[in-house]
């Protein structure tokens, strides 16, 4: 028998939330604001996991998900809540989560920075492959979920599964396909992950036989440590990729945003309103946001510990001919120490999910830098290193929310803080 919830609202992790008799249940596939009759899949020691099976009061917000595959696989959370209920919570979400973990209380976001489009605005897919199936894994499980499209993938995306799927029956070690498309180029970059290393002959003959033209470039990689090591490469390996007016070299080891629709309205977000001499960018990946705030500085160094990254960095500024900025290979951490003394007008952070380290954090009060832009993937962690920016010393300027990733749960967001 079934246990009827009413769902007061969403949460981080793509859940409803509701209770019954003091105990929190989070809810998959609930929308907010609705009575539902779930099914328990997890008893926890201080909340149970459980799925939606009837709803019996439907929320306003709730609509039919487009995609057949929806509720099996795990890629989407929120594919059955309209899209403007989907950035109202997460603004919710991002305000609860600083002052719940922040301890900084804020009527509202600044503003709300949406997807150009709900679906096939991604340009970089990770595909799953088991026994020569290809697909996604189910919600908080191992198990596949074969699929014959994604409707979060760019449409050109779309159109090479066949081909991956015939990649994935010749290849047996295959086990993952990292794919990242260029809409400005029309061509693709591939990553095959394999239990063991492939012949580079075999990775020559899938690209000039199985693989369409527009496949430029094709690197085998197998997991050692939790970390992808190069085997070997046929072909380019990177692309270019239009921000506004910069155009942007890629590489299949370089980290980039996923969201085509955001190319140009989210750097220009980061760098609007700023007008500052000395720039110091932590986590500055290919140039994404540093091109953009050049425009408004007299000189910008960028950092990063990828050095695939630094090295298109350093190009796309040859490229865009843009002369005052300058790119290193170096941790954040070294970054910050090596800058100790001078005088940064502005700090732009970027760091990966896990935030600041805490060593980072402490060199930036420390430091003080007279601004601090703060862009953010993880609202968890962002709220962690604020408190601990504000703690020493720096007041919020203002808190923007930007969606990169429309039907699911995950949150960008841009903060600005001054001392």
């Amino acid at each position: 028998m079934g246990l009827d919830l009413f769902v007061k609202k969403l949460v981080y992790g793509g859940y409803g939330l509701g209770e019954d008799r003091g105990k929190k249940f989070f809810i998959r596939y609930a929308a907010p604001k609705e009575l539902v009759e779930v099914e328990v899949l997890k008893e926890k020691k201080d909340y149970t996991e459980a799925v939606v099976k009837t709803v019996k009061i439907g929320s306003q917000w709730r609509r039919t998900p487009p995609c057949k595959y929806y509720t099996h696989c795990g890629g989407c959370q929120w594919q059955h809540i309209e899209y403007q209920e989907q950035l109202r919570a997460k603004a919710d979400i991002l305000l609860e989560s600083l002052e719940r973990i922040g301890k900084i209380k804020l009527d509202s976001v600044n503003g709300i920075l949406g997807s150009k489009e709900e679906f096939g605005y991604r340009t970089r897919v990770q595909f799953k492959i088991r026994e020569g199936r290809l697909g996604f894994f189910a919600w908080g499980s191992g198990e596949l979920v074969p699929i014959e499209e994604c409707l979060l993938a760019h449409p050109r995306i779309n159109q090479l599964i066949p081909s991956l799927k015939e990649t994935a029956r010749l290849v047996k070690e295959l086990q993952e396909v990292h794919v990242f498309y260029s809409p400005h180029e029309d061509e693709f970059l591939l990553k095959l992950i394999t239990a063991s290393p492939m012949e580079t002959q075999k990775l020559r003959k899938l690209k000039e036989h199985i693989l369409p033209k527009e496949v430029v470039g094709l690197g085998n990689y197998t997991m050692l440590g939790g970390k992808l090591i190069k085997r070997s490469v046929v072909g380019r390996e990177f692309t270019f990729v239009r921000s506004g007016r910069f155009i942007l070299r890629v590489s299949n080891d370089s980290f980039f945003q996923v969201n085509h629709t955001l190319y140009e309205d989210f750097p220009k977000l980061v760098a609007e309103g700023e007008r500052v001499k000395r720039v110091l960018e932590l986590h500055s990946g290919v140039g994404f946001f540093s091109f953009w705030l050049s425009e408004h500085c007299e000189f910008l160094f960028g950092s990063d510990a990828n050095q695939s990254a630094i090295k298109d960095a350093i190009y796309n500024a040859k490229l865009n001919q843009v002369p005052n900025v300058s790119f290193a290979h170096e941790k954040a951490v070294d970054t910050l120490k090596n800058h100790a003394g001078e005088v940064i007008d502005l700090l732009v952070l970027d760091p990966p999910r896990e935030g600041l380290s805490e060593g980072e954090a402490k060199l930036i009060v420390q430091n003080k830098p007279k601004r601090i832009i703060y862009i953010s993937c993880n609202p968890t962690t962002l709220a962690r290193d604020l408190k601990v920016l504000v703690s020493g010393g720096y007041k919020i300027e203002g808190v923007h929310l930007v969606d990169n990733f429309p039907q699911t749960y995950h949150i960008e967001s841009v903060v600005k803080l001054t001392i």
